[in-house]
């Protein structure tokens, strides 16, 4: 755990670009993705010089980065998902087109995970545009707010950022380590729960078909 919080440490220590790289890597690990509020918190306490906001902003673009790519490739994963599967998938593409939005705000700008609604948005072709800012936004919105209080609390402990920050980064791996245990559960959860709503559909499609068809049996004389 030192060698991974020393490699973050000196990663974000050597500018915009080393804090954009730490971002980036962190984010690109699926359903362990550690709290880029905190990333932005504690790169603000080591580096107030870089400004708030612009160190908010980066961790932003990192993440929503990171988070494209994971949506990009289970896009392309549609090949390989058989013709009925993606018949179910596409009747959610209405609803998601409508809520999509608002779910990547509200999953980037709060704790909950997010890769469930990304696999949800990517699976249903939601627009790359679309993605990308409602991603961005929301998670701008709690980076760049993280970043704030960083640079306050530093401002009030000018003596001990270093100190702070190591407390800081303490918690965000232990935090880490514990969700890497839980990202396979995670992932099977996730997996087994869009199986069984697509599942669901393809059911309820199936029993409104057998309503629906007539009746050709031949009826006696009465």
């Amino acid at each position: 755990m030192q060698d991974l919080y020393q490699f973050i440490i000196d990663l974000i220590l050597l500018g915009y670009l080393g804090l954009f790289v730490a971002c980036f890597i962190s984010n690109m690990v699926p359903f362990v993705s550690p709290s880029n509020m905190v990333l932005a918190g504690v790169a603000s306490l080591l580096l107030p010089a870089l400004g708030w906001v612009q160190i908010g902003i980066i961790v932003a673009i990192a993440a929503t980065l990171a988070k494209f790519i994971h949506y990009y490739v289970i896009r392309t994963s549609r090949v390989v998902i058989s013709e009925e599967r993606l018949e179910s998938i596409d009747r959610e593409r209405e609803r998601v087109e409508k809520w999509g939005g608002l779910a990547l705000f509200i999953a980037a700008a709060s704790p909950i995970p997010d890769d469930a609604i990304i696999i949800y948005t990517a699976l249903t072709n939601y627009s790359i545009p679309k993605f990308n800012v409602s991603y961005f936004v929301g998670k701008a919105s709690v980076t760049v707010a993280g970043a704030l209080i960083g640079y306050t609390v530093g401002g009030l402990f000018e003596s001990a950022p270093i100190v702070i920050a190591s407390i800081a980064f303490a918690a965000l791996l232990t935090g880490l380590l514990f969700n890497r245990r839980r990202g396979d559960e995670e992932s099977e959860i996730v997996e087994d729960a869009m199986e069984e709503h697509f599942l669901d559909n393809e059911d309820d499609d199936s029993s409104k078909e057998d309503e629906i068809q007539p009746d050709d049996t031949p009826s006696g004389p009465s």
